[in-house]
């Protein structure tokens, strides 16, 4: 079925037009969200979808190839019409959408939930979507995950409506910058986002409200800082390389995601995007900064990356980073090791002590496990008692990987009170060796591990293999 047109539609595909944002490159920002989107949800397709005059397009995707499709078939036709998200659960049982094509042909939609993406002036130009290929539902914290994960798509779109505002007003930088000073600092205080214009030197020379609010600092208390002095310190050189190519011309504008650190000292990701303002004889006068908050997308990612028990990362995180790690290992053709760790009589403490008592011998295990390997590596809980590391720039051989097993074998056999008692707990470990340009698969890597891991258990257990 068709989907209605809204009653506000020329207003809706202006809005749209007026992005600038339709047939442009992927970005990086908006991909890592239907990336999120599809892990977290499990779901094989995520879609940030613009509903377009007679298609829709697709920004971002991850699980689909086609880059738009027409708009008499879009799902996200009918979300837009919405106040709330419109949730699908079985495409086929419903008269809406049981003949479409996508849903009778490939690829054969089941599941569809899509909540709205709108401009700062409310009109929903599109969507943040998830579709499987069969029925299912939702749970609230699911449902709750897409909606806020949908609301920072909409403030990326806002942040590029400001973005066009200040691209606008850049090109009459003259005409803006000479106006009286109320007008410009309306303009200034009311944006909802952070502004800020930055000397030469880093130094804050204007801010508006927004930005304070983000950063917790006063006008004033801001005007005898520089931006660099608020700068989270790992991120402090990549902004310093790009301002670099900046000034010289290299680029005539970067954004980049990055921390700076409240004046309560705490850190809040920011999505920075800088452009720059040259005098009548072409020299740089100031840099213009569009400042927009997202520590609670931040936050989201983080949560879906770690287990909530440990704060290590989980099985999640370990199928993106692994990979990653192995394409390190090819370029710098140093060897990777893979550890496969499981603590021997874990149910024993549980079943003696309580779960309570065996969540606090894995929280305790985890620092100890984190204390011994290096910021290089990775320390991953799999799942109940066993764990992975991922272990980087190795020499050849095994006798460096099976070092750094001995010595997490003893940090894990330390006693640890419990309940008054004390308990020595051990564990076995499998460690597996990438080569660098072999090709091993990431699997294969793990089921090699595994199988050492149960080879040492049942050799005695508080071993190491091979």
């Amino acid at each position: 079925m068709k989907a209605p047109i809204p009653p506000y539609e020329k207003e809706r595909l202006q809005a749209l037009h007026e992005l600038d944002i339709l047939d442009t490159p992927a970005e990086a920002s908006l991909d890592r969200i239907t990336r999120l989107v599809a892990r977290v949800l499990d779901v094989p397709i995520a879609l940030v979808s613009l509903v377009d005059e007679n298609r829709q397009w697709f920004k971002s995707r991850a699980g689909l190839e086609a880059s738009e499709t027409p708009r008499d078939m879009a799902f996200c036709a009918h979300a837009i019409l919405q106040t709330t998200p419109l949730v699908v659960p079985d495409a086929e049982q419903d008269e809406r959408f049981s003949d479409n094509p996508l849903v009778t042909g490939e690829p054969h939609f089941r599941f569809y939930a899509g909540v709205p993406i709108r401009t700062s002036k409310g009109f929903a130009v599109g969507t943040l979507c998830a579709i499987d290929e069969r029925p299912r539902e939702l749970t609230q914290d699911e449902m709750d995950i897409l909606s806020d994960l949908a609301d920072v798509v909409s403030r990326e779109v806002q942040l590029r409506e400001n973005l066009m505002l200040a691209r606008m007003q850049r090109n009459r930088s003259d005409a803006l910058f000479r106006a009286s000073e109320a007008g410009y600092r309306s303009m200034f205080e009311l944006a909802s986002v952070g502004i800020a214009l930055v000397g030469p030197d880093g130094g804050w020379l204007s801010v508006n409200a927004a930005l304070c609010d983000i950063l917790g600092y006063t006008p004033d208390e801001l005007k005898v800082l520089t931006f660099q002095d608020i700068t989270h310190p790992d991120d402090l050189n990549a902004d310093m390389e790009l301002l670099r190519q900046l000034t010289h011309n290299e680029i005539d504008r970067y954004q980049m995601e990055k921390r700076y650190l409240r004046k309560d000292g705490s850190p809040v990701w920011v999505n920075l995007s800088v452009t720059k303002k040259l005098t009548e004889d072409g020299d740089l006068e100031y840099f213009i900064s569009i400042i927009q908050n997202i520590q609670a997308r931040k936050e989201l990612e983080q949560e879906a990356r770690h287990d909530a028990l440990t704060g290590l990362y989980n099985r999640r995180a370990l199928d993106a980073l692994l990979p990653i790690a192995q394409a390190r290992a090819d370029r710098s053709t140093l060897q990777m090791a893979l550890m496969f760790i499981d603590l021997d009589g874990f149910k024993g403490i549980n079943d003696t002590y309580g779960h309570d008592a065996g969540d606090d011998l894995l929280r305790t295990i985890s620092a100890r496990l984190q204390s011994c390997v290096r910021r290089t590596d990775s320390l991953v809980r799999l799942a109940g008692d066993e764990f992975i590391v991922v272990l980087e720039g190795i020499v050849p051989g095994v006798d460096e990987a099976r070092e750094v097993a001995k010595k997490l074998l003893a940090a894990i056999a330390e006693p640890i009170i419990i309940k008054g008692d004390v308990i020595r707990t051990n564990a076995s470990v499998g460690f597996s060796m990438y080569e660098p340009g072999s090709g091993k698969a990431a699997d294969e890597l793990m089921r090699e591990a595994d199988r050492w891991m149960y080879k040492a258990k049942h050799m005695g257990k508080g071993r190491v293999m091979p």
